[in-house]
């Protein structure tokens, strides 16, 4: 089966053959342009040669009846005669006649070879003037002596000159057309060739992927609808495959663009090589490939399609001297069964897609309905969360951060919420992946350095020690280049003390882009800015990076402090940590203490600071004001009482 680039609809011209169309009509205008501007030339050509041709012979008319009234007075034919015969140097006049006052001819001229007729010499010279008519031009003139009128003379012209002249002329206006036209259509035909590379060079840029020369998002549209219309001929489905490669930015990191295209071109042409008959693959753009694939025997299992694209990323690549391998995030879906039609389950396989991805990444997701449901839910929260933001119902609680040696409160770290009008308070780890997701994200952290900002400018208003408090930030914020925009413009509005506010950023937020970050954290630094390394222990741990960062601090994730003091590995892995901390001069920061033994634990083995439930749980400001007030008053930290939740 066959598939155009371009879907045509019935009825619809070939391609190129508009264009050749339009090509046949403009010579066709030209040529008719030219003929009409051609035909008016003539026309105008032909008037004023006749208009020339009568003044020409009225002329020699009137001069000669000046010279002939003597000779009609006296009545001497033979003078006139003689008159009349110079008429024989003028190539245009054929007769001349002489009448006396009588309308008798008096004298009379032929130009040899011109025959005899008496028809054209009547009896009488007709009117003065001029008359057309016969192929002759006629020219009356009187001849006058003293004012008086004593005969006429008459000219006759022949016209045939001025006919051919004409012919001749149209002849030429013609062939002039006929030459331009052939010239022009010459001309069309060398254009309408290139006009036929450059749409054939834009069906490459529309249709083809520059990178991997696959089809691209575009062309799909158009093969989609054949496969929807064979399989509803056939009633054989087809199946939908969606590829997201897996940390794909790490290698055009590491390796560079130009290795990073090569390794898309290798998985391109390895999923075509694995293309069963009747099958496409496509690039949707950046690292998202797309398999579309009628189903074959033995393959209408959706499962057997996502282990072929395993199977196709699993193998190594030698990029630069280095072996790379990928791993890839597929969701699959099936037409009729997932979608009544192309965009629909196009749609379906992407769902799935994002469902592996979310299942911890190089997993096969088959689409269910229940994929369909949880999208839309999340559409619907994602939509209520912006008008949320825009209405005012988010909020910031603040967890405190206690010295693990004097109990001392440190800090505080700003945690967001969203009081939702019908749901009530929801926690930020049911909307905060929906707005990474979305973009939103990047809203929801300018919301919160000015919200923070403001409240640490109302606690100073209120006479409150200076505390400085911790807000997280995105990758999204670091990526697009608002961070440092964000703040300046939080600290410019609230007026607020810029050393008093700290970003937290994880792990995998810092590895991506490491220069870029390097240079927008030091920017921070530079205006009195702390930075801290958030969970701690859960991305990629290194000194080769850590020792580059701006850090001031550590914050060692909750699940490494979970299980303390009874599990080994994770004494171990606080243990490591603090020996990091220590080797690069950062303070460090326990998440998730709840308990006395772990705090026992994490205050031998040297940590700094922690927070937790076993000091409080997140606090409204209000709330966390009145907690901080106690405290300095003398009482201690830590909980009598240990509170669930969050």
């Amino acid at each position: 089966m066959k598939w155009p680039l371009r879907a045509r609809t019935e009825g619809a011209l070939p391609r190129g053959a508009l264009g050749q169309r339009l090509t046949r009509v403009a010579l066709a205008a030209a040529g008719l342009a030219l003929l009409v501007t051609g035909s008016v030339l003539n026309l105008v050509m032909i008037q004023q040669a006749r208009e020339a041709l009568i003044d020409e012979t009225t002329t020699q008319a009137r001069v000669i009846a000046a010279n002939l009234g003597a000779a009609l007075l006296f009545q001497d034919a033979r003078a006139a005669a003689e008159m009349l015969a110079t008429l024989q140097q003028s190539s245009g006049v054929q007769r001349a006649a002489v009448f006396d006052a009588r309308g008798v001819v008096f004298a009379h001229y032929q130009r040899p070879g011109t025959p005899e007729t008496a028809a054209l010499l009547p009896n009488g010279a007709g009117p003065p003037g001029h008359t057309l008519g016969g192929g002759l031009l006629v020219v009356n003139e009187p001849i006058e002596q003293a004012g008086v009128q004593i005969g006429r003379i008459r000219f006759e012209v022949p016209l045939t000159p001025l006919h051919r002249r004409a012919w001749i002329f149209g002849g030429v206006t013609v062939g002039a057309a006929a030459l331009a036209m052939a010239l022009a259509y010459l001309l069309a035909v060398g254009v309408r060739r290139d006009v036929g590379r450059i749409e054939r060079r834009l069906d490459e840029l529309a249709y083809l992927d520059p990178v991997t020369l696959l089809y691209n998002r575009h062309a799909s549209h158009a093969h989609l609808a054949s496969y929807v219309t064979e399989a509803d001929r056939t009633g054989q489905g087809f199946s939908i495959i969606t590829i997201d490669l897996d940390d794909f930015k790490a290698v055009n990191d590491s390796l560079g663009h130009p290795m990073g295209d090569e390794l898309l071109r290798r998985i391109a042409q390895r999923l075509q090589q694995a293309l069963k008959p009747g099958a496409r693959a496509y690039r949707f753009g950046g690292d998202e490939f797309v398999m579309i694939c009628p189903w074959q025997p033995g393959f209408h299992e959706p499962q057997r399609y996502g282990a072929l694209a395993q199977e196709v990323l699993g193998a190594s690549v030698r990029l630069g001297g280095i072996d790379t391998r990928l791993r890839g995030s597929i969701g699959v879906a099936r037409y009729p069964v997932d979608g009544s039609g192309a965009d629909e389950v196009l749609l379906a396989s992407d769902m799935a897609m994002y469902q592996a991805k979310a299942a911890g990444k190089n997993q096969v997701a088959v689409f269910h309905a229940g994929l369909r449901e949880l999208n839309e839910q999340r559409l619907r929260i994602e939509s209520e969360l912006r008008i949320g933001l825009r209405e005012g119902q988010l909020c910031l609680h603040y967890q405190p951060i206690v010295d693990l040696a004097g109990g001392q409160v440190l800090g505080a770290e700003a945690l967001l919420r969203w009081r939702h009008p019908q749901r009530g308070l929801i926690s930020p780890a049911q909307f905060i992946p929906l707005a990474e997701r979305s973009g939103l994200i990047v809203e929801l952290g300018e919301w919160v350095f000015h919200e923070a900002a403001r409240q640490l400018q109302r606690w100073a208003t209120a006479g409150m020690p200076p505390l400085p408090v911790a807000v997280n930030v995105s990758a999204r914020q670091l990526r697009e280049g608002l961070l440092l925009q964000q703040f300046e413009q939080a600290m410019a509005a609230s007026g607020c003390d810029p050393t008093l506010l700290e970003i937290e950023l994880t792990e995998h937020t810092l590895v991506e882009d490491v220069d870029d970050n390097l240079r927008l954290l030091h920017a921070l630094r530079e205006r009195g800015v702390r930075v801290a390394i958030d969970d701690f222990g859960t991305g990629l741990s290194s000194l080769s990076y850590l020792k580059r960062l701006p850090a001031t601090k550590l914050k060692i994730d909750r699940s490494f402090v979970r299980d303390l003091p009874d599990d080994r590995g994770d004494v171990a892995i606080v243990e490591a940590a603090l020996s990091m901390a220590q080797a690069l001069g950062l303070q460090v920061v326990a998440e998730g203490v709840e308990t006395e033994a772990q705090r026992q634990l994490l205050a031998r083995l040297g940590c700094h600071a922690a927070q937790g439930f076993l000091y409080s749980p997140a606090l409204e400001p209000d709330a966390f004001a009145h907690w901080c007030l106690q405290h300095q008053r003398g009482r201690p930290a830590i909980r009598t009482a240990r509170v669930s939740g969050n």
